[in-house]
C-alpha cells in the first residue's frame, strides 16, 4: 500500500513520503539480537582527529539502552519496506549483508516501524565497546589479516554478511568496518560543551547527518569508535551507508535526579 499520510504506532507519529510497505507484515519480538548497555559515563571522542572528525574528547553519561547485535540486512529491511529490494546494491546483494543505498530518513522510518530508533552518537560510541575513541572496537591496532574487520578496501571489495567477525566486549558485530551507520545526530563540529553531558542528542538543527563506524571502502582511522564522518541526510545512493537501531529506557543521573537532556556539571 502507498502511504503518503500522518501514522500512529506504537505512540510514535512520523510521516512516510512514498514508501510501499509490506501488508503481510508479522510483528517478532523487538529486543530479540539486541544488547542490552549499561547506565554509566564514559569519555567520548578522540582529539587527535580534530573537531571535524572526534575532538574534543569529553565525558558522557548515558541511560541504559539497547542496540542491535547486527546491522540491520537487506532481508531485515525489506521485510518491512519490501521496496528496497528493486534498489539493492550489487556492492551488498546478499539477503544477509547490509541493507545499504538507505537515506537517514529511511532508516529512521525502519526503526520506527519496528517499534526502535537510531542510535544517538553518544549511544553509538559508547556500544563501540572500548572507552577510548582512538582505539578501534577490538584494540588499539588493526591487521587486515587478523580476523578483526572489514575496511580499508576499495568500494569494488564489497560487504560481507553481518556478523562475519567476532563482536566487541559489549557483545556487538561489526561496530567497525562493513559498512558506515546513520545515527540520529546532526553534523556540527566542536558541539560538545564544557561539563559532562547527560543523554545528549547533539545540535537541533543543521545540514549534514553523522554516519559512524566507517566502511570496508573508507580509511583504517574510520573504523575507530570515536571518528565520524557525515552525509546529507537525503543522501540514498551509497553503497556503504546503513544502519542499526536501538531501544531507550529511562534512568537516574549521577545526583539522583531522574533523566533528561541536560548538562551535568
Amino acid at each position: 500500500m502507498q502511504i503518503l499520510r500522518w501514522l500512529s504506532f506504537i505512540g510514535v507519529h512520523f510521516l512516510f513520503t512514498g514508501i510501499v510497505l509490506a501488508e503481510d507484515i508479522t510483528y517478532k519480538n523487538i529486543s530479540s539480537d539486541m544488547v542490552t548497555i549499561s547506565a554509566g559515563k564514559f569519555k567520548m571522542g578522540c582529539n587527535k582527529f580534530g573537531p571535524m572528525h572526534g575532538a574534543p574528547e569529553h565525558y558522557v553519561f548515558l541511560d541504559q539502552f539497547m542496540i542491535d547485535r547486527f546491522e540491520v540486512s537487506n532481508k531485515l529491511f525489506e521485510d518491512i519496506i519490501p521496496d528496497h529490494k528493486i534498489r539493492r546494491s550489487k556492492l551488498s546483494k546478499c539477503d544477509n549483508c547490509p541493507v545499504t543505498n538507505v537515506s537517514w530518513f529511511e532508516a529512521l522510518d525502519y526503526c520506527y516501524l519496528i517499534g526502535k530508533t537510531l542510535p544517538t552518537e553518544a549511544q553509538w560510541e559508547k556500544a563501540g565497546g572500548n572507552n577510548d575513541g582512538c582505539d578501534f572496537p577490538w584494540g588499539n591496532s588493526f591487521d587486515s589479516n587478523g580476523n578483526q574487520a572489514r575496511g580499508g578496501l576499495d568500494l569494488r571489495d564489497k560487504t560481507l554478511p553481518v556478523g562475519s567477525f567476532p563482536p566487541n566486549k559489549m557483545g556487538v558485530y561489526d561496530m567497525g568496518g562493513n559498512v558506515w551507520e546513520w545515527v540520529s545526530d546532526w553534523m556540527s563540529p566542536g558541539y560538545q560543551i564544557a561539563g559532562m553531558l547527560i543523554n545528549p542528542k547533539g545540535p537541533p538543527s543543521g545540514i549534514m547527518k553523522v554516519r559512524r563506524g566507517g566502511a570496508y571502502s573508507d580509511s583504517i582511522k574510520a573504523m575507530a569508535t570515536g571518528y565520524r564522518d557525515w552525509s546529507h541526510p537525503s543522501s540514498r545512493y551509497f553503497s556503504d551507508i546503513g544502519l542499526r537501531c536501538v531501544i531507550n529506557f529511562k534512568g537516574i543521573t549521577p545526583n539522583g535526579i531522574p533523566t533528561k537532556d541536560r548538562l551535568y556539571k
